[in-house]
């Protein structure tokens, strides 16, 4: 099995646009979002790692939905760097260089020589690579500023959201078809969530029917606990969620508030600073949604 630190390197290659002379496949258009197109060279840029981080050898069906899915994230990242021209939001050109600078020396530190010697093998040298991420910091940048003004004011989060506490119960499906028919047998009582994990789950949790036992916000994954908060009753199901592990459904077991003072002011903090995060990225979800609703966008097959 290949070693993290290998592994690691290859994420770094995958990042970086490969030069004509180690180009080997012919780029394509895969999508046009208004006056502007995603090509297959990105789509395969921004598949690759996730592909990487799945256990085993994915079938063609998983890669297939992941390309998908990453095709659709690629086309609202597009919508949303879009939004932020017509905008005219500025950039602080040493914010950008800050994020480069914080980029190269954490890799730097954690490869020293290696880096160059990778980046070499490409052709490529430290300076290319900071370029990339230059490119990559505008885009970022662009693209949290736009968001920050769609959602301002709309993002609250009191001492309640604080201390409620959840118990739950998650099923971790290899494929999203998996989980998908989990979700539609649980969703038709044709299965209790305990045989749906038994039947379906990938996951270590399955020998506990899954429990996630009781916590606060910040135990599990931003992904998951997104979703979370959105089940208001008891057996309440989520979506299908994607997340490194797999495809995730999670069905609430109960919710409740704890006394707030049995929750540590460093704690209290933690949580908040999560759920504004959590609740930013439902709303900014929703004003994408509306951009979508409003632009042209063409998947190319």
């Amino acid at each position: 099995m290949m070693s993290r630190r290998i592994l690691s390197m290859i994420f770094i290659l995958c990042l970086l646009p490969l030069r004509p002379s180690h180009a080997e496949i012919v780029d394509r258009i895969v999508a046009i979002v208004n006056d502007e197109i995603i090509t297959q060279r990105e789509l395969e840029e921004k598949a690759y790692p996730i592909l990487l981080s799945m256990p085993g050898d994915p079938s063609e069906e998983e890669i297939s939905q992941i390309k998908k899915n990453v095709s659709i994230e690629l086309v609202k990242n597009k919508l949303v760097i879009q939004a932020a021209k017509q905008k005219k939001i500025l950039l602080d050109r040493e914010e950008v260089e800050a994020f480069v600078r914080a980029r190269t020396q954490a890799l730097e530190k954690q490869y020293g020589e290696d880096l160059d010697n990778v980046l070499a093998e490409q052709g490529y040298t430290v300076g290319d690579f900071e370029e990339l991420m230059r490119r990559e910091a505008k885009q970022e940048i662009l693209k949290s500023r736009l968001i920050a003004q769609a959602v301002e004011g709309a993002v609250v989060v009191t001492d309640d959201d604080i201390r409620t506490e959840y118990s739950a119960r998650m099923l971790v499906a290899r494929s999203p078809d998996l989980a998908f028919q989990a979700l539609l047998n649980l969703k038709s009582g044709k299965l209790t969530f305990a045989n749906a994990v038994r039947q379906y789950s990938a996951g270590a949790g399955a020998e506990e029917n899954g429990d996630m036992g009781s916590f606060l916000i910040g135990k599990w994954s931003e992904e998951i606990e997104a979703e979370i908060i959105k089940l208001k009753s008891v057996g309440d199901l989520s979506g299908v969620i994607q997340t490194a592990a797999g495809f995730v459904v999670v069905q609430l077991v109960d919710r409740r508030r704890v006394a707030i003072d049995t929750v540590s002011a460093e704690n209290r903090k933690k949580i908040r600073e999560r759920l504004v995060r959590l609740k930013s990225a439902s709303e900014s979800g929703a004003y994408v949604s509306s951009l979508w609703d409003r632009a042209y966008v063409k998947f190319i097959d």
